[in-house]
C-alpha cells in the first residue's frame, strides 16, 4: 500500500469523529486522557491501513503518523511486516508492539471496516474536492483524481467540508453507523477535544508525516525496514 493511501486511513477517523462530536453532549462525558489513536483500516480480516494519531490538548496540532503495513518489525528470530502482525497477533497485539517501537502509550482505537466506509460514503453523497465531483470513497481510494495527490492538503480538504452546516445534518445517520459497526473505545471527551481543536483552529492544526525507511522488493512484493529511533522522532515531527 502506497504512503498516500496509508495516510488516508485517517480520514476515516475524521469523518466520523467531526459529524459525532458536534452532536453529543460533552458536559456529561468523563475525562478518559487518551491521547494517542490508532486507526484500523480493515476488509473482512486483513488490514489495509493503519494510522497512529495524536491529539494532545488546544495549542497543540492534530498529529499523524501513516504507518505502510509492508514495513517489517523485529519479531525475536523473525521480521514480519505490519500486515502480517496484525494477522498472527490482532489488534491488541500489533498495539503493544507499535507501543514499543513509538515508545508511547497508546490508549485508543478506532477499527473501521471497507463495508462500512461503503456505507458512510453513500449517506455523505457527493462532495466537492480538488474541483470536481466526487464521493467519500474515491477520495479514500484514491480513484477521483489521476494527478499527484498533496496527502496533507488533500486531509484538510476533506476536513474542511465536514465542518459544513450541510455534513453536519447527517450526522445522526453516521451516529447509527458508529454505535453499531465501529469498534472504537474513544470516549465522548476524546471526540469532543478532537472535534474542537479542528474547528477553532481550522484544518491547519492538522501535521502528518510517514515513516520513511530502506524501501526493497523480494520477487514482487515490497518491503521497508525502519531504523529504530525513526519511530519516536516521526512522531515527536508531528507533536
Amino acid at each position: 500500500m502506497t504512503y498516500t493511501r496509508c495516510i488516508r486511513s485517517c480520514l476515516v477517523l475524521l469523518v466520523f469523529l467531526l459529524l459525532f462530536a458536534a452532536w453529543v453532549n460533552p458536559s456529561g462525558a468523563a475525562q478518559d486522557g487518551q491521547g494517542n489513536i490508532l486507526i484500523f483500516w480493515t476488509e473482512n480480516d486483513r488490514l489495509k491501513a493503519v494510522t497512529l494519531m495524536t491529539a494532545q490538548g488546544r495549542g497543540n496540532p492534530v498529529g499523524i503518523v501513516a504507518i505502510p503495513v509492508y514495513i517489517r518489525i523485529n519479531e525475536g528470530e523473525h521480521h514480519l511486516t505490519i500486515s502480517e502482525t496484525y494477522a498472527r497477533v490482532g489488534r491488541e497485539g500489533l498495539t503493544c508492539r507499535l507501543e514499543q517501537l513509538f515508545q508511547t502509550p497508546i490508549g485508543s482505537y478506532l477499527a473501521v471496516d471497507q463495508s462500512t466506509l461503503e456505507k458512510a460514503s453513500c449517506i455523505f453523497g457527493p462532495i466537492i474536492m480538488e474541483g470536481r465531483t466526487t464521493s467519500l470513497a474515491e477520495v479514500f481510494e484514491g480513484s477521483y483524481t489521476e494527478g499527484e495527490i498533496e496527502p496533507q492538503s488533500e486531509i484538510r480538504a476533506l476536513a474542511a467540508r465536514l465542518v459544513e452546516p450541510k455534513a453536519l445534518i447527517k450526522a445522526p445517520q453516521v451516529m447509527m453507523i458508529l454505535t453499531t459497526e465501529v469498534r472504537t473505545n474513544l470516549g465522548y471527551r476524546s471526540i469532543w477535544n478532537i472535534y474542537r481543536m479542528v474547528e477553532l483552529q481550522g484544518p491547519g492544526v492538522i501535521h502528518k508525516r510517514a515513516l520513511t525507511g530502506r524501501d526493497f522488493y523480494v520477487g514482487n512484493r515490497k518491503y521497508r525496514d525502519v531504523a529504530p529511533e525513526a519511530w519516536a522522532r516521526t512522531l515527536n515531527d508531528v507533536t
